[in-house]
């Protein structure tokens, strides 16, 4: 490569690197904007100033509030498939042989969604609130919809199968997996109202390990 296209591509490459970084400043603004006040009441205005950028900079990269919302909670419910799925490999060779193992490994799979990003659980949070879903257009209330049920079928085919192998008593599958998704979300949701952030969310970790431990205990009694 001669120099002048040399320098063409790092001017390139640095034009994408400079993009990039803009697109996340936006997202690292809107999560922080969504979380804090709601995304009824949350602005465009508001999520410029939060970015320290103009509100016609961020249409350049998002149609939309809409399309913001869409692109925090997307990454996040993949990220879950991804544990989800590591596990569903774990059961089916065989490193599972425990239903303890196989009901924690779905605690964790949700938790660890929020350790990773817990401002951006707490977008979804506000999601499944029921008053908020018809604000949300079609194709973005379809978009998530899809992407999350997916993780619930995953995640009922696994707990379905521990009962089938015997590592788990036999309960209405569709219950216990909105059960566990519902206590991870619901004792977030608690405990963040405590500040347990502030606390290195001692509150949530010893909360949710009690809830493990009843619930495990509960399905692993086998008669």
């Amino acid at each position: 490569m001669d120099k002048q296209n040399q320098h063409k591509s790092i001017c390139r490459q640095r034009k994408e690197r400079e993009k990039q970084q803009r697109i996340q400043s936006i997202l690292d603004a809107a999560r922080t904007v969504f979380a804090s006040k709601g995304y009824l009441k949350s602005t465009m205005d508001e999520i410029a100033m939060a970015a320290e950028i103009t509100k016609p900079t961020i249409y350049l990269y998002f149609k939309s509030k809409d399309d913001l919302i869409l692109s925090l909670i997307l990454p996040l419910i993949a990220e879950i498939r991804v544990h989800l799925k590591k596990l569903e490999k774990n059961l089916n060779s065989g490193k599972i042989q425990d239903g303890r193992d196989l009901v924690l490994g779905i605690f964790h799979a949700y938790y660890n969604a929020y350790e990773s990003s817990p401002e951006t659980f707490r977008v979804l949070q506000l999601f499944q609130q029921k008053d908020l879903l018809g604000d949300f257009k079609p194709e973005i209330r379809s978009a998530l919809d899809e992407k999350g049920r997916n993780n619930v079928i995953l995640c009922r085919s696994m707990l379905t199968q521990g009962m089938e192998m015997g590592l788990l008593k036999k309960v209405d599958v569709y219950a216990l997996a909105d059960i566990i998704w519902g206590l991870v979300v619901g004792v977030v949701q608690l405990e963040d109202c405590k500040n347990d952030e502030e606390n290195n969310h001692k509150l949530k970790i010893g909360t949710l390990g009690l809830a493990q431990q009843l619930i495990t205990e509960a399905l692993t009694r086998l008669e």
